[in-house]
């Protein structure tokens, strides 16, 4: 069995599907309540890998048929996989998301331009470094040809589901990393999948903001006090971990408004971030790069613009500051 489709169960019931890895392979959740029905939590845009998981989900699922799935946001990786769950299945969003979602380039596109990334990675300058960096997004992920089911039934801010006699809490705690971040919190198993708002052992990214709505966010998470956490990329955790990316953020905000307050461009202020003895705690994260993906979001937003999807074109500029920092860092 390859990574990442491996059940580990995370409470009574209630299982999730960890990839160690930080970009593209997400996190899946599956909560069950035995002789009655089930929940997917988010799915993934590698087909083989969300064919996997379709296969271990339906050996716990024999008796409780999966009724609803829940996609935390808008970002492909975490719902293109959606034609592997059951025809029948309601599949839940938030507004915001939905409406995200129908705005996002569909996989043969980013397909598409993952593969001219790889052709085009050798090149010098930024459009080599947006390549090579797109090219490292996709990773090793086969991606669906064609727009995955989109949702079907949405919420505003909050929803109780009833998963047999189970009650799983939806909440939506953006805009923040997308326009309608939202968590699936298990309270009789002491469970909170996080979605996106949570990146474990690796660096997050604010593709919508505002950031205060993240670190708020964050804050929420922390008062459910859960005994587990699924993040959407990363390990399980606990609130020490959660804690952690609410100080990232903090730092983030202080040392970046700084840098844009004083007329310094983003790549440059990152580069500065990065070498700064207050970057420590976050060293060890994987990708630390991304935090000029994260200041491409904050300076717009400081700039007076409004926020904006995260296009092909929008993240195109994003890769290549961050495929750029990674050459530097490489040819140190």
């Amino acid at each position: 069995m390859s990574e990442g489709t491996r059940p580990t169960q995370v409470g009574d019931n209630t299982w999730a599907f960890v990839w160690s890895g930080s970009w593209g392979q997400a996190n899946t959740g599956l909560i069950v309540d035995p002789g009655s029905t089930s929940m997917i939590v988010d799915t993934v845009w590698d087909v083989n890998r969300a064919r996997q998981i379709a296969d271990e989900t339906s050996r716990l699922v024999v008796d409780a048929p999966v009724t609803d799935v829940v996609n935390t946001h808008s970002d492909g990786d975490h719902w293109w996989g959606n034609d592997t769950v059951p025809a029948g299945a309601r599949i839940i969003t938030s507004t915001a998301s939905l409406h995200a979602m129908k705005e996002e380039a569909p996989p043969r596109a980013v397909h598409a331009f993952a593969s001219l990334g790889s052709m085009v990675g050798w090149v010098p300058g930024p459009l080599g470094a947006m390549g090579s960096y797109m090219n490292r997004v996709r990773g090793g992920a086969r991606l669906p040809r064609r727009t995955p089911r989109m949702p079907t039934h949405t919420f505003d801010v909050t929803e109780q589901i009833s998963v047999g006699s189970r009650s799983v809490g939806l909440r939506c705690l953006g805009p923040a990393h997308t326009s309608g971040d939202l968590i699936a919190h298990v309270p009789d198993a002491g469970v909170v999948f996080a979605g996106d708002l949570l990146f474990v052992g690796s660096t997050p990214v604010v593709w919508h903001g505002p950031l205060g709505n993240w670190t708020a966010a964050l804050d929420h998470l922390l008062s459910l006090d859960a005994e587990v956490y699924v993040p959407g990329h990363g390990p399980l955790c606990g609130t020490a971990e959660v804690a952690a990316v609410r100080d990232y953020w903090t730092w983030v905000e202080t040392a970046a408004r700084e840098h844009f307050d004083a007329g310094v461009e983003a790549r440059h202020a990152a580069r500065n971030m990065m070498q700064s003895r207050d970057f420590l705690p976050f060293a060890h994260w994987g990708s630390p790069e991304r935090v000029v993906l994260s200041l491409s979001t904050l300076y717009r937003l400081w700039d007076g613009k409004p926020a904006a999807p995260p296009t092909l074109a929008r993240r195109a500029r994003a890769f290549a500051d961050g495929g750029t920092l990674l050459r530097e860092k490489k040819s140190r």
